[in-house]
């Protein structure tokens, strides 16, 4: 749980030409960091002790699955738009922006905006790292599933397989984006895996029968740690 301090490079070394015989000018890259804690999320179930006796099933399991599952919704939400105040710091927070300016009364894109977003929003280098894509929620991606050329065919590719494309880059869905709206930032583009995370020990889980003994139930406690924060904010926008 103590503190994870990552190193960033945020600006190379610049090399100019010389003459023969000409002394070399000093040129030191720029270094930056970011800091991970372990913010804690959990969860209490209580269960009658008659049906973890006679569930007929694994119910332990069945439990572990189903609270990772709500453990990791909450963890999902505040690692795209959390604010950084006592949460992780969102991709969404922490990506820089990009191309902004809604095209109708509802702020729906184009496909020309995406293209801007992915050519004029990210460095080149940027793009040509593996794990570069689009990320959106499922109603924006809807709505660049529906994106036509002039002789109308569809723009995006759907993967068999493999992931669906919009433009020669993956895209990736992610329900804590927002929707397609005025100023809303409803889908970003950049090199994912920029954006770090940190499990503290993974899923953590528990039982107590002491602690509603005189109900006679068995509480199980599911806990886990996690912080994220993106390590140059030009790599998402």
């Amino acid at each position: 749980g103590e503190d994870l301090t990552i190193p960033t490079l945020t600006a190379y070394s610049a090399a100019t030409l010389k003459g023969a015989g000409a002394a070399l000018d000093e040129s030191e890259p720029t270094y930056s960091s970011i800091t991970l804690g372990a913010f804690k999320y959990g969860l209490l179930i209580p269960v009658a002790a008659e049906l973890v006796t006679d569930a007929g099933f694994n119910i332990e399991s069945h439990l572990a699955q189903q609270a990772g599952n709500g453990i990791g919704t909450a963890v999902n939400a505040n690692l795209t738009t959390g604010d950084g105040s006592s949460k992780p710091n969102g991709i969404v927070t922490a990506s820089s922006l990009g191309v902004t300016g809604a095209t109708s009364v509802v702020g729906a894109f184009t496909a020309d905006n995406l293209i801007d977003l992915a050519y004029t929003g990210v460095d080149g280098l940027v793009r040509r790292l593996p794990g570069t894509a689009y990320m959106a929620s499922g109603t924006a991606i809807g709505a660049m599933r529906k994106l036509k050329d002039t002789a109308g065919n569809y723009l995006y590719q759907v993967g068999i397989g493999q992931p669906d494309t919009f433009a020669g880059f993956d895209v990736v869905e992610n329900p804590n984006i927002a929707v397609p709206a005025v100023d809303a930032k409803s889908v970003l583009f950049g090199h994912i895996p920029s954006y770090k995370v940190r499990m503290a020990g993974g899923l953590q889980v528990a039982s107590s029968a002491d602690y509603a003994f005189n109900t006679d139930t068995v509480t199980y406690r599911f806990t886990m740690r996690v912080d994220g924060d993106l390590t140059h904010a030009g790599h998402v926008r």
